[in-house]
Parts: C-alpha cells; structure tokens; sequence
C-alpha cells in the first residue's frame, strides 16, 4: 500500500534534526551513548523521546553510538526515552524524566543493547508519531492523502461501505512471520471517555523507512460527532501512547 511521500518527507525532515527553538534558552538536551554489551558503539538505533505536551521525536545513534533531543524547559511534562533496533533488547527499556519550572537542565541517559537470538516484539511500546511540537496526530486519508479534520465517510474511497480509512505512523512496532493483524488493538476516546474500537486493516513498514511502520484503520459511525479523539494503538498487549486526532460528521 502507498502512502503519501510528502507526509514522509515533512516528517523525516525532521528526524534527528535541532530544531530552531533549540537556540532559545529555555531549550534543553537529552543526549548519551549506546552500546552493546562489549562495550562497543551501537549505530543506527532508533531514538523515541514522547513528551506528554509536545508529542514525539525521533533521532539516530551515530557510529559512535551517540544520540541528543532538544526538548523545551520551563514546561511542565515527562520525557519517556525509549531505544529500539531489530533484534535487539535494551537495559533499560526506557527511562522517563520529569521537567518543570523547576526541574530542568541538560541530562545525560545511556543505554546498553544485547542481541537477542529471536524477534521479542512482545516487549515493545508501540509510539504513535505526531506533527512536530504537538500531541497531534501523524495521520493523513489512506486514498486522498489529505490530512485532519477526517469525516466518517466520502465519496473519494476505494471500498463499497464508502468508509474513511485513516494512516498513522508509528515506531518501535514488529510482528513476527505470519503473525495477523489482530495482535494490534487500535482504538479512539472521546472528550467523556467513550471508547470507540478501530479495525485495523493494515500494517507495513514504510518504503526506504524500515523503522517507520503504516497502520491504516477505519473510522467507525459512531465517532463522528466527537470533534476530537485520543486514539492510540496496543500491540501484543502493551498499550502505547495516545494522540489527538480530529473528525468531522
């Protein structure tokens, strides 16, 4: 299944990139080292920072086994930073921090990874991305490729019920061989805390971005008079983060 490359190539963009409010002084780094369990460098490993006010981040160790986030003081949120590579397990998993007015300041986290003999996508947190510096969604039509607000149906789809089909990207995702697409739950909550259960159609890995996965759902009936929903997705029965999205009749 296709995807909108432009969504991609906003999103990636900014992958691994200082963003300008990083020259602010009120902008602060995560930074640290991973490696494997002789010590050596570990390239190439996928960095997720989920703050619970500006959405996600993600970056890349370099050869040297290096990684930094930016993230912005004198706001009130928690850090969750999560490394993950295929194949490999993480001590620690994650480490969250805590920052506030009060609490800030340039922190220092590194990793250790030990190569596992076989796939354990069990322990995995599933990461819904969002927009850059919001807890809005990564999400765009699957047929139009337009993005929020989305309505229930449209006149535009390939499919006879005529129902919207919504793409989201997530990270730190894998399903083993023939594995179905049951093992992931994706759901919305409304304003009240009304679950809505969202069939998921589909899961892949992005083209030319392996660790960027697509998962395509369909929008029930029911939500369309919510105005806003926090979906979110559980995977192997670990829940992951939640993200606004915004729907229309």
């Amino acid at each position: 299944m296709l995807i909108a490359l432009a969504a991609v190539a906003c999103f990636t963009g900014t992958v691994g990139s200082k963003h300008v409010a990083a020259q602010a002084p009120t902008t602060f780094t995560v930074s640290g080292t991973v490696t494997d369990n002789n010590g050596q460098p570990l390239a190439d490993v996928t960095m997720i920072l989920l703050s619970d006010v500006t959405g996600t981040q993600i970056t890349f160790t370099n050869q040297s086994g290096n990684y930094v986030f930016n993230y912005a003081g004198g706001v009130s949120h928690s850090l969750n930073i999560t490394p993950a590579k295929d194949g490999y397990f993480f001590n620690p998993l994650t480490v969250i921090f805590i920052s506030s007015g009060t609490l800030i300041g340039d922190w220092t986290q590194s990793f250790v990874g030990t190569k596992s003999p076989i796939p354990l996508p069990i322990l995995q947190t599933p990461f819904l991305l969002t927009q850059e510096n919001s807890l809005r969604a990564l999400a765009l039509d699957s047929v139009t490729w337009m993005a929020e607000p989305f309505g229930v149906a449209g006149n535009h789809n390939f499919s006879t019920d005529q129902r919207t089909r919504v793409s989201l990207f997530a990270t730190n995702i894998e399903l083993s061989p023939g594995e179905p697409l049951s093992v992931i739950e994706a759901q919305a909550e409304d304003s009240v805390g009304q679950i809505f259960p969202l069939t998921v159609e589909y899961y892949g890995a992005v083209p030319n971005f392996s660790w960027l996965k697509q998962i395509v759902v369909k929008l029930p009936d029911a939500i369309a008079n919510s105005s806003e929903v926090r979906m979110s997705l559980k995977v192997h029965g670990t829940a992951g983060n939640k993200v606004i999205v915004k729907v229309k009749p």
